[in-house]
């Protein structure tokens, strides 16, 4: 009897303290704008020109083509599944090599889904997803 007590003891206390986040606490919002989301992929996939992601040991570098333009601004979204507190996004800020450069200190250890969303000057929107381990 008191083996049994102390396992659902133990599951009890197990139960309260592990992380039970919403995958995302905008699903719905999110799932509405699920087509948007497609046209804006598929504009990406037209335009021929992949971004590539790299680390190295100075951090993740976004390499853009030289042709692409986000006249508009952009964003790049970390998005972790198991623990939303290490989320984190970035304005898009592309140097001279249009390249973007994040430091490892944004990071913790563990998987990420990237997402890069843009705007070129005529309103076209863009989003490229990938994901990343450190």
């Amino acid at each position: 009897m008191l083996a049994f007590m102390a396992f659902i003891g133990s599951m009890v206390y197990i139960a309260f303290t592990k992380n039970a986040d919403l995958v995302r606490d905008d699903y719905y919002e999110n799932e509405l704008a699920f087509d948007q989301n497609k046209s804006e992929k598929a504009n990406y996939v037209a335009l021929n020109q992949p971004i590539h992601v790299e680390k190295n040991e100075l951090g993740v570098n976004f390499i853009f083509p030289k042709e692409m333009n986000a006249d508009k601004g952009g964003r790049i979204e970390f998005y972790r599944p198991d623990q939303k507190k290490y989320d984190c996004e970035f304005v898009l800020q592309l140097n001279e090599e249009h390249v973007q450069r994040l430091d490892y200190s944004n990071f913790r250890d563990g998987y990420y889904d990237i997402s890069v969303h843009w705007t070129d000057a005529n309103d076209k929107a863009y989003i490229f997803e990938s994901n990343i381990s450190f």
